[in-house]
């Protein structure tokens, strides 16, 4: 209940001291249906109100109550998809056209926890654990990342969606978008690989898996700090602690990864994202999908490495919806 007060002229004599209330009573908690009016009074003098202000008054309480549930996210929905013979930990944010966040190899869905909520502004933001990650269930046998994430939007009944991949999950990503162009509506690759990159491989990614093969996962995020995959954590304390935790919670995830063959064109409206300190294998990659995809457009993210989501948030947020919008 809200009250009122407003000026009230008496007729008659002084010697009246009366006085008036008025209250606004709103009988719904979720939209003004039903206002009561009430006046009480001693003597019943006639009175004028000023309507005008009560109605500027009301205005100005819903607008306010507008402008601040148009910038509040939708409420978080999170669970288990049994989906493909499998069960994905997945979590929702936000409502309108789906934008959906496939993590790397060496990390989990918490790649993406700053921009979720960003994204669920304007969009229905989705991120999950690929399988194996995670809060997901292990691989039990012979699998695809693809009909995973095709399985995943089913289960989240949704017909079309940006897809966003970074490095591991933008090679699913661009799998996705050629299995099912129908269902791509953009497409967003982050310091992605390539299915069938005949590049040799990085000397000092490749000797972290040596080390954690021998030493364990701890070792091997040590032994990884030297490669220029995460060149953008080591100067950053708080997203070096982030990877940290990813990375050797994850490690066991390294033996589930397999090649695979990138087949034909993308058609979708592409955006290519590489870091400035970025693996020139992957600097190399970019370059490839950017000039044989058509109209696909590349950004560099300055100061970052393989991980732009985790080391530079709001470089990577403010180039990310300028392509979504």
């Amino acid at each position: 209940m809200i009250r009122l007060e407003r000026t009230v002229h008496h007729e008659g004599s002084k010697k009246h001291e009366d006085h008036e209330e008025h209250f606004v009573q709103i009988l719904s908690t979720k939209s003004l249906r039903v206002l009561r009016y009430s006046s009480c009074l001693r003597d019943r003098p006639s009175l004028e109100v000023r309507f005008s202000e009560l109605r500027l008054t009301l205005v100005v309480w819903f607008g306010a109550i507008t402008v601040a549930a148009a910038g509040r996210p939708e409420a978080t929905a999170s669970g288990i998809a049994d989906v493909n013979g499998t069960h994905l930990y997945y979590q929702t944010m936000g409502r309108g056209r789906p934008v959906v966040l496939v993590h790397g190899g060496l990390v989990d869905s918490r790649q993406w926890d700053d921009q979720m909520g960003p994204l669920a502004r304007q969009f229905r933001a989705v991120r999950y654990d690929l399988r194996g990650y995670g809060r997901s269930a292990a691989p039990t046998g012979p699998f695809s990342p693809i009909e995973d994430l095709r399985a995943l939007v089913d289960f989240l009944k949704i017909e079309r969606a940006t897809i966003v991949g970074l490095s591991l999950g933008g090679m699913a990503a661009a799998d996705f978008a050629l299995e099912y162009p129908d269902r791509t509506d953009r497409l967003v690759l982050v310091g992605t690989g390539l299915r069938g990159d005949t590049q040799p491989p990085d000397e000092k990614s490749l000797n972290a898996y040596r080390v954690g093969g021998r030493e364990g996962a701890d070792r091997y995020f040590d032994a990884f700090l030297q490669a220029d995959l995460l060149a953008g954590v080591r100067n950053r304390p708080a997203a070096r602690e982030r990877m940290r935790l990813m990375m050797t919670d994850n490690f066991k995830a390294l033996a589930y990864l397999a090649p695979g063959t990138l087949l034909s064109d993308i058609r979708a409206p592409t955006l290519v994202m590489i870091g400035s300190l970025d693996s020139p294998i992957l600097w190399h990659i970019a370059d490839t999908i950017a000039s044989k995809v058509p109209g696909a457009r590349k950004v560099t993210i300055e100061g970052a490495s393989h991980h732009p989501p985790v080391e530079t948030p709001q470089e990577f947020n403010r180039a990310l919806l300028k392509f979504l919008r």
